[in-house]
């Protein structure tokens, strides 16, 4: 079986030099795909650079803790503090049952409009920002419905195909137990399936991770890809952390090994397509 490798880098247009640094990256044909975050600062200056790129796959990283909702403040006040940004972090995940799902689902249908309206495009693919939107089904639920109506959009799905072997080490970054990991991930995965929507078959988190963030970390990465499709996450800008990614990324062994490696580089499209 082929290995197929998607680079997608998430927070396109996020205000950390993230559209300089994944521009560059897509010239240099190591990130393959990206998701886009159409509340940032920088949305108006990321449409124009991906108008202008039909070319790059673009996909909508939906957004429900990260600065301010694309609606009106009085259409999503479960989702918002007094200030009007969007409640985060344990603030966010105590306030579960008051988070309105219609209020949800009709933000992120609005950042998928917008996206479609300013871009041109459909979004390739479908994914969230951050581990809050997953830790419960009722939101993950919601963006999988959003991708089936936009024509069973491909949708990143981080318990994956190695979850088994995986769940220890997620458990232990994201700060959840191992069994709720697995849990969780077995039912994510039966509703992906449910849902008849396409996925990669495996995830691949943590270069983009606290000490990960090396050349040579990638190319161990790349040395152990596992038979199938698989997703590496990344989030390359030119500012604090990010530069890390994206000083990896740019090395140029690593287009050098995906190349001795025989690695198909794909994007969401080719999900898409496949499925």
């Amino acid at each position: 079986m082929t290995r197929s490798l998607i680079v997608n880098a998430d927070d396109f247009a996020h205000p950390t030099g993230t559209i300089e640094a994944i521009s560059d990256l897509f010239e240099l044909g190591v990130v393959t795909s990206t998701s886009v975050m159409v509340n940032q600062p920088d949305w108006p200056r990321a449409a124009e650079v991906l108008r202008a790129h039909p070319e790059w796959d673009a996909g909508i990283h939906l957004v429900m803790n990260d600065r301010r909702p694309v609606l009106p403040p009085p259409q999503v006040p479960s989702l918002i503090d007094a200030k009007g940004v969007f409640w985060n972090g344990a603030a966010l995940l105590l306030r579960y049952p008051l988070i309105s799902r219609s209020q949800l689902r009709a933000e992120w249908q609005a950042q998928i409009e917008t996206f479609v309206t300013e871009i041109g495009r459909t979004p390739s693919h479908v994914d969230l920002h951050c581990h809050y939107p997953y830790v419960f089904p009722a939101w993950f639920r919601l963006s999988l419905e959003l991708a089936v109506a936009h024509g069973h959009l491909p949708v990143r799905t981080p318990f994956d195909d190695g979850l088994e072997e995986k769940a220890p080490k997620l458990a232990k970054h994201y700060g959840f137990p191992a069994w709720f990991i697995r849990r969780q991930g077995a039912r994510y995965r039966d509703m992906v399936r449910q849902y008849g929507l396409p996925r990669t078959n495996f995830w691949e988190s943590r270069f983009s991770q606290d000490g990960n963030r090396t050349v040579e970390f990638l190319l161990d990465i790349l040395d152990h890809l596992p038979e199938g499709s698989t997703e590496i996450l990344c989030h390359p800008g030119t500012e604090g952390w990010r530069a890390d990614d994206y000083r990896a990324l740019r090395d140029p062994r690593v287009r050098e090994r995906i190349q001795a490696l025989g690695i198909e580089m794909i994007d969401y499209r080719a999900v898409s397509r496949v499925a």
